[in-house]
């Protein structure tokens, strides 16, 4: 891929993958958030990036991405209805850091191209990343996990990794927009996988709770830890009270005062 997109990175050693999607009101191709943040994160890093997009999208779908920072989109056109994943791997092949969203916007957002991408490739994923830095040639992700709850990664390059939403940053250029170049390139495609259905497989019955909704909440509470239930406090003033709950949080490493 030497066109113009590609061509004037080829020192480039990031790459940021793109999907434009329907939005929900109007039905406009719009960027999607994953995406923003993909790009959003290739900008921190400072480092000279590419972005590609496999599909038939035209420019003005792509609009939203050269008005946030990508100077240029290089788009790969396999056959229609075919599937574009041979088509990336590629094209992928000789950057060291990949980034994309975690799921697309449309189609059936199924969350399966970066997994399918990595295995590819034969490269780790990092998946749900906010935030990513290099350090001493190892590259260090913060996942956001459930609940606000936060792990660090690390990994080696080459690698690839999907960006949570959470990280889009809002800006608009008229004068991104207007500078941006769009280049295509024909791709081979390979015929879309049949879909495989299997029978539904029966959950396991779960044994039967008993005791009183509160003993059923404190179980719920504890987890497979009954010794951390919680418990009521019902005798006390106001101020005992506040340090009981201070003390669970405290328990459960949710505060560090």
């Amino acid at each position: 891929m030497s066109e113009t997109a590609l061509s004037a990175g080829t020192a480039a050693k990031t790459a940021v993958l793109v999907a434009p999607a329907p939005h929900p009101v109007s039905g406009r191709p719009c960027a999607g958030p994953g995406d923003l943040a993909a790009l959003a994160l290739a900008r921190r890093l400072g480092r000279a990036f590419v972005v590609l997009h496999a599909g038939d999208a035209d420019k003005e779908a792509l609009a939203d991405y050269l008005a946030q920072g990508a100077a240029a989109i290089a788009v790969l056109q396999p056959p229609a209805d075919s599937d574009p994943t041979p088509a990336l791997i590629a094209a992928l092949c000789d950057f060291e850091l990949i980034l994309c969203g975690e799921r697309s916007g449309g189609g059936e957002a199924s969350a399966l191209l970066p997994y399918l991408l990595a295995e590819g490739l034969d490269r780790p994923l990092l998946p749900g990343v906010l935030s990513l830095t290099e350090e001493g040639g190892e590259w260090r992700a913060l996942q956001g996990l459930a609940r606000g709850r936060r792990r660090r990664l690390a990994a080696q390059a080459p690698l690839l990794a999907s960006v949570k939403p959470d990280g889009a940053e809002p800006r608009w250029s008229w004068a991104g927009l207007q500078r941006g170049v769009v280049t295509r390139r024909a791709a081979a495609g390979e015929p879309v996988p049949a879909p495989r259905l299997e029978p539904a497989r029966r959950a396991r019955a779960l044994a039967a709770q008993r005791g009183s909704g509160l003993e059923r909440l404190l179980g719920a509470i504890a987890g497979d830890d009954a010794a951390a239930g919680g418990r009521v406090v019902k005798q006390g003033d106001s101020v005992e009270k506040a340090q009981a709950v201070l003390d669970y949080l405290r328990q459960h490493r949710l505060v560090d005062f």
